[in-house]
């Protein structure tokens, strides 16, 4: 009589040995032949129960369709099954560099008297504009009919007691002062051409005044 081994903790029948010549019966097709004399395994503990640390399926094994086994079992051949593979570690967007703000003009100062010009260029008028708002006296350069905006004029600021208090070569179009409030003297030169006007700063707000010279 053949006599079907069940060993605790296991689930699910692999191989069986048979004695040569004796039939049993399965609910599907009946496994390869195996050599005689191979003893029963269990791969596959029942639901709920924790499968063993390593199972080692003998030769002639057949592994039935669907058939889970556990990692590290070991085939026939000396085989081992990996464990299931780590998944895999979504890569993180690398940060936004952050935004560097642009460097202000550098301010001059002359006889104590804080200076700056230019404005040749869009990047260069925009950061006059930036900080147009620091100075009280604003000056513009600039060719009479075209507009065409001048540079390296020459400008001297008196005050209106008499001693100078400024003398600069502008680098641009624009030429911005932060002055006391009070009366001055201005005297500014392009190639020689001087022109002159006497101006009051105000104590608050700003004054601006404009200079064309004809082509």
């Amino acid at each position: 009589m053949t006599r079907i081994d069940k060993t605790p903790g296991f689930g699910l029948l692999l191989a069986l040995t048979l004695p040569t010549g004796v039939l049993a019966q399965y609910e599907s097709a009946p496994p390869a032949p195996v050599e005689q004399g191979l003893r029963t395994e269990w791969a596959v503990a029942p639901a709920g129960e924790q499968p063993p640390a390593a199972v080692q399926l003998p030769q002639g094994t057949v592994l039935q369709e669907g058939m889970l086994l556990p990692p590290g079992t070991v085939l026939p051949g000396g085989a081992i099954l990996p464990a299931e593979p780590a998944a895999p570690v979504q890569a993180q967007p690398a940060p936004m560099p952050t935004p560097v703000p642009a460097p202000a003009p550098a301010t001059d100062v002359a006889g104590g008297v804080p200076y700056i010009s230019g404005g040749i260029g869009f990047s260069e008028r925009t950061e006059m504009q930036e900080v147009k708002s620091k100075f009280n006296l604003r000056l513009l350069f600039a060719v009479a009919g075209s507009g065409s905006y001048l540079a390296d004029v020459r400008v001297r600021i008196d005050d209106a007691a008499g001693p100078t208090l400024l003398e600069a070569v502008s680098q641009g179009p624009w030429f911005y002062v932060s002055l006391a409030p009070g009366r001055y003297v201005l005297r500014v030169d392009n190639a020689g051409q001087v022109q002159t006007r006497e101006i009051t700063v105000p104590a608050t707000g700003a004054i601006e005044q404009s200079f064309y010279w004809n082509d």
